[in-house]
């Protein structure tokens, strides 16, 4: 790692741009640990006709914006007005340059930075999407090459930007356990499983590195299922919000807008989690069961679909007699739910934690190297 220019300040950054939000931890001050979550929503290509609109009071990352040369892009929040649905079938890497430079300007402009600064930038990509970061970097760097606005802030950036494939985070969170029992990971294989919004991966490591050869991430997402269910059961786009809110707060109870009172969303709940499970069960069984037969494996669940199926995955794994292996992701870092309470999101879905576990291990990672480095 390149140490930092004297005298300027230097954001470290480690973030997760998922198809359902964007997740991200930094650092400015010594010790500094702090959380940022934005809607994953990005529209490109506007014009200042769609400024007038925004609201420039209130927190930067619920009104962003960013202005190259004559072009507004919007990110987060501030996009959905400008978006029919917010796509999950765009692969997320086709926008992660405008959320990286967005996660920038929404750090300097909390923290009062001047306009130039540095950024060390850590990002991890899935198995399908780690070709296309030639392609995120160039783009990235070009923008900070030119130079953007934030929210008419100027934002010269000096960036190193460097990729990792996802699940990292959480192998250098168990690295870090077993460490401190003196345990060895290169002795053992870590699979982690990601159970993200628009698909199922399963990453193996062993010896320090990931073996893309027994490694997929084509698994089922929980979003297809929560589709299909709803269709199954009825249930309007305009109650979705509510369906959610009842798998992910476990309170069934939730205002139906479309029926214009207080409804029980229990029924379609059960039914969203048992279609869901029904395709990942038959998916860890095709692609994860040979796996096993290590006697020194362990198994890391991550990602918010492990939250919405939590008791299932524990039961499954306990009837194959390897509850002993099995590690949710937020159980292995304590810490972690404490940093991200301080998230108003947090407050509303007890799966924040899970979804932003793999990015707070590589933001570990990243603070661990700048340690060593300082050194």
């Amino acid at each position: 790692m390149t140490k930092t220019t004297v005298g300027m300040p230097t954001i470290h950054l480690a973030g997760d741009i998922g198809a359902s939000a964007s997740k991200f931890f930094y650092r400015v001050q010594p010790g500094q640990t702090v959380p940022l979550w934005m809607d994953a929503a990005v529209a490109n290509g506007l014009t200042d006709a769609a400024l007038p609109s925004l609201n420039v009071g209130g927190r930067p990352q619920d009104s962003t914006w960013l202005r190259l040369d004559n072009e507004i892009v919007l990110v987060g929040e501030s996009a959905k007005a400008f978006l029919e649905t917010t796509s999950i079938s765009a692969n997320k890497s086709e926008k992660a340059a405008y959320k990286i430079a967005a996660a920038l300007g929404i750090i300097a402009e909390l923290e009062q930075l001047p306009s130039q600064y540095q950024a060390f930038v850590w990002l991890p990509l899935p198995l399908t999407e780690i070709r296309t970061r030639e392609q995120i970097a160039t783009k990235f760097n070009d923008i900070c090459e030119q130079g953007f606005l934030f929210r008419e802030r100027q934002q010269n950036v000096q960036p190193i930007l460097k990729f990792f494939p996802e699940g990292f985070g959480l192998y250098l969170n168990r690295k870090q356990q077993l460490d401190i029992i003196n345990g060895s990971i290169n002795q053992r294989r870590t699979l982690v499983l990601m159970m993200g919004h628009r698909n199922l991966s399963i990453l193996c490591f062993e010896g320090g590195s990931l073996r893309a050869g027994r490694s997929n991430s084509d698994g089922p997402g929980f979003w297809p299922a929560f589709e299909k269910a709803t269709r199954s059961a009825g249930v309007p786009p305009t109650d979705y919000t509510a369906l959610m809110l009842a798998l992910t707060t476990g309170r069934a109870k939730q205002i139906s807008q479309a029926q214009a009172r207080l409804s029980d969303f229990g029924p379609q709940a059960n039914l969203v989690r048992q279609t869901y499970w029904q395709s990942v069960s038959i998916y860890l069984q095709d692609n994860l069961l040979g796996q096993l037969t290590e006697a020194a494996v362990d198994l890391v669940l991550s990602g918010g679909g492990s939250s919405i199926l939590r008791s299932q995955l524990s039961e499954y794994f306990s009837s194959l007699g390897l509850s002993d292996r099995l590690i949710f992701a937020d159980t292995m870092q304590p810490q972690l739910t404490d940093t991200v309470s301080q998230l108003p999101e947090a407050a509303q879905n007890s799966s924040i934690p899970l979804r932003m576990a793999d990015c707070y291990g590589l933001f570990q990672g990243l603070i661990g190297k700048l340690t060593k480095v300082a050194a």
